[in-house]
């Protein structure tokens, strides 16, 4: 082997090295969340479709159930009314 072709293969062989000697990250641990006194998320022991106590509370699940509601009495009556004219 000619030292030239040698001359590479040592450089290629360092790239290599250089590659997988990566360094680990140390990213930050979670912390936990701290609970406060106004939060009353965990006292809830059931699902309210609609808590004016909670501050995230913004009413559109109440809107999505009165949608449905009303669609589903609409097309009630639009079968009701078909069934009678035939």
């Amino acid at each position: 082997m000619s030292s030239e072709v040698r001359k590479y293969i040592v450089e290629d062989a360092s790239k290599k090295s250089e590659i997988f000697s990566a360094q680990l990250l140390k990213l930050p641990i979670k912390k936990k969340l701290l609970k406060t006194e106004t939060s009353h998320q965990n006292e809830c022991e059931f699902w309210k479709l609609y808590d004016k106590a909670s501050i995230h509370e913004d009413g559109d699940q109440l809107k999505a159930v009165r949608g449905i509601c009303l669609v589903l009495v609409v097309f009630s009556f639009i079968g009701l009314y078909s069934s009678l004219l035939s």
